[in-house]
């Protein structure tokens, strides 16, 4: 399942901070390299934080703020973006920082919907299922997901390129409410430019889907890399022969696919179907 456990505005907290140290820093005149200086940091370190390129600890936040004269804010804006971080298992920050760098998502699930296509009531409904989760665990994992899904909505959004199986669409979770919900939500996402949602029929005799889902992130900024969904945790990987696999994976199962206009035909008529 496409990282059951999952950041954040239009720039996720990590850039949150990085402006507004920058921001402190212009207007007590401080250089970069002189804040460095003061606070044992080098400039290109300082010069990460500021890109959010590079996450700050608590020790940089409390100095840059007594460096900066900047009362706590830094602090406050420190815990900010380390609340949402709390609300992830650490394996998975690394992927998280992948898809804020990525140029173009392409996913290929067999069970449910990518988490960054879901609605809240249809997240919600797959914490729940979770043993053990308490409410506000639940709650906060939906909200982390929500936030993660805003890198879609931001200026520079990556192409999301998305394939599903067939019984995403009629595997029920939640009510029949939620998933009418779910499919209405997939046919707004799958109209935007920069997203694509492709159905692989269940008549299709593919057998290159059944080990599980998998994410392929492309960039300029950085080797191309593959995320494959396991039992407790996901797998990252940055092998060239392994990304190749994948995406040979990939290919093979949007060959087998339905083009982008059957499969909203088959997501619309499936939304009908739930809310009978």
């Amino acid at each position: 399942m496409q990282g059951d456990e999952q950041e954040s505005a239009l720039v996720e907290p990590r850039l949150d901070f990085g402006a507004a140290l920058r921001e402190f820093r212009i207007s007590a005149g401080i250089r970069q390299k002189d804040l460095g200086r003061s606070l044992g940091w080098s400039l290109s370190k300082i010069s990460m934080i500021e890109r959010g390129e590079r996450t700050a600890d608590e020790e940089f936040a409390r100095g840059a703020d007594r460096v900066l004269g900047a009362d706590g804010a830094l602090t406050a804006a420190w815990r900010d973006a380390t609340m949402y971080a709390a609300r992830l298992p650490a394996w998975f920050h690394r992927w998280v920082e992948v898809e804020q760098e990525a140029h173009t998502l392409r996913t290929w699930e067999p069970l449910i919907v990518p988490g960054l296509l879901q609605t809240e009531e249809y997240a919600r409904a797959i914490f729940s299922g979770r043993p053990r989760n308490t409410s506000a665990q639940i709650e906060a994992s939906v909200s982390a997901r929500m936030e993660r899904q805003l890198i879609l909505d931001r200026e520079n959004a990556p192409t999301l390129r998305v394939i599903l199986d067939e019984g995403v669409l009629k595997r029920s979770l939640g009510s029949r409410e939620v998933m009418a919900g779910q499919m209405t939500h997939l046919i707004a996402m799958a109209e935007r430019p920069h997203v694509t949602v492709h159905v692989l029929p269940q008549d299709s005799w593919l057998s290159t889907g059944l080990l599980g889902a998998f994410t392929l992130a492309s960039s300029p900024r950085m080797p191309d890399m593959a995320y494959a969904e396991a039992a407790t945790q996901g797998q990252i990987s940055a092998d060239p022969d392994r990304v190749a696999e994948v995406t040979a994976r990939f290919e093979t199962l949007h060959g087998d696919a339905l083009s982008q206009r059957a499969s909203l035909d088959l997501i619309r008529e499936t939304e009908q179907q739930w809310k009978k």
